[in-house]
């Protein structure tokens, strides 16, 4: 989705009593940990010295145990022991290439699709704690033009009931592939049907494990305005998620799992307005309020006006040794002004195979799949992790007064694992459009990515 207004929110008749219950909640979390910061300063300490070398994550610890007000402004409770705050910067680079062949159909169509070599994505966090159970995170895109925040917020963790309460914007809890970090793809981009994701928004989450991280579950609560952080207009839309999983088994470390996962969502759209569309494979931005530049939409149901959307989302993974496979399916039920209410739906089914030996890690505590780390790393005399995987989906966009389209793809990649933060991607996509003005159109996607996460 190319902006903010084109998610879905419900509708909630009262939403300035809303907000005032949002603010009342965040004053009551800073008031909870307040305790955690009650610590004397120590005014004699000395910094302690530094060490010669980085690490590959690099730390950044405090050296003032005590602060001084010629050095650096004193700030209540972030001074009381030498161990906060504490930092680490992280990150990841992609840089993509791909080449689009297209019929004269297709270019009377979309228009010639140029061949496009760019960087995807640029990330730089700095993530850390505040305190014992309180943590951070900023997270930057530096690959788009001026420079945007990603994940922004606080974490407190071993809440009553919760295991994190985060306050400010992150992913909210729909779609395994939406939740998955963009580093640890199997293929370049996310299935089309992400169009229906509400992704990154600002608001309070709660999330936990079940007993003996069999499960998880998460809810949130958030604010939609027109994109990022621009928020605070009467047209801002609220809405909610919940999202929980299940391992119905869990052996061999993870080698041998079956997930499943249950999503639900309820929208309010910004302005009253709602808009689905999507991409093909490469150079597909899709994050809300964030344009990009490269391949046009190709199919799209314009804004569409809506009271609000219910969002359900299936999801199924699983690994049997070398083998992975994941599979999703999302209905969006609109609730259109002026017209009949309307069904769109989308998903996808992959599965990827390691001839080399390794499994794919499962996130226990998120419920997706983490990052792949070769049995024999190149760079100490081995192949490091070969996986080829395939991926079919499918989105519809047509219903009733809205011919939005159609879009199926095919897609095979070839996903080379040199080292755990050195890899190579080979991928190839076979797409077949059908919207208002075209009729099962083909383009076909070669592309490559090489990822360095540091």
């Amino acid at each position: 989705m190319e902006r903010q207004q084109d998610q879905s929110r419900n509708v909630f008749r009262h939403p300035g009593r809303f907000r005032r219950w949002l603010s009342l909640l965040g004053c009551c979390l800073a008031l909870s940990v307040n305790p955690l910061f009650a610590q004397e300063s120590r005014a004699d300490a000395l910094p302690p010295p530094l060490t010669d070398s980085l690490p590959t994550e690099t730390t950044l610890v405090s050296t003032f145990s005590a602060c001084d007000e010629e050095l650096i402004p004193c700030v209540t409770g972030l001074n009381g022991h030498s161990d906060y705050p504490t930092g680490e910067l992280s990150g990841f680079i992609q840089i993509d290439s791909a080449g689009f062949e297209q019929s004269p159909a297709s270019m009377a169509a979309f228009g010639d699709i140029n061949n496009r070599t760019a960087v995807r994505r640029a990330r730089l966090a700095l993530t850390g704690d505040l305190a014992t159970d309180v943590g951070y995170k900023m997270d930057v895109e530096f690959a788009t033009s001026p420079p945007a925040a990603r994940d922004v917020y606080l974490d407190f963790r071993d809440r009553p009931y919760a295991d994190r309460l985060i306050v400010g914007t992150t992913k909210v809890p729909f779609q395994m592939e939406a939740l998955t970090s963009s580093k640890n793809f199997t293929f370049a981009e996310r299935a089309p049907f992400f169009t229906f994701s509400p992704f990154r928004q600002v608001g309070i989450w709660a999330d936990g494990t079940l007993e003996e991280e069999r499960g998880t579950w998460s809810l949130a609560g958030f604010l939609v305005g027109r994109g990022g952080f621009d928020l605070n207009h009467n047209a801002d839309g609220l809405g909610f998620a919940a999202r929980t999983t299940y391992l119905h088994w869990y052996e061999d470390d993870g080698r041998d799992l079956l997930h499943t996962g249950l999503n639900y969502s309820v929208l309010q759209p910004y302005d009253k307005m709602v808009r689905y569309d999507s991409k093909l494979s490469f150079f597909t931005n899709q994050e809300p309020g964030i344009n990009s530049s490269g391949p046009p939409q190709l199919v799209d149901t314009g804004n569409v006006p809506a009271e609000s959307v219910n969002l359900f989302n299936f999801e199924l993974a699983g690994s049997r040794g070398q083998l992975n496979y994941q599979a999703e399916l999302t209905y969006a039920l609109v609730n259109q002004i002026g017209g009949p209410p309307l069904v769109f739906y989308g998903g996808y089914a992959q599965a990827g195979w390691f001839f080399t030996g390794e499994s794919k890690p499962y996130n226990r505590k998120a419920g997706v799949f983490d990052s792949v780390k070769p049995l024999h790393s190149f760079f100490d005399g081995g192949w490091g992790a070969w996986e080829l995987a395939a991926r079919g989906t499918f989105l519809n966009l047509n219903d009733k007064n809205v011919t939005g389209g159609r879009m199926n793809s095919a897609e095979l990649v070839l996903n080379w694992y040199l080292s755990d933060q050195l890899s190579v991607k080979f991928d190839y996509v076979h797409g077949f459009i059908n919207n208002a003005t075209t009729d099962d159109l083909p383009i076909d996607v070669i592309g490559g990515r090489l990822q360095y996460i540091y």
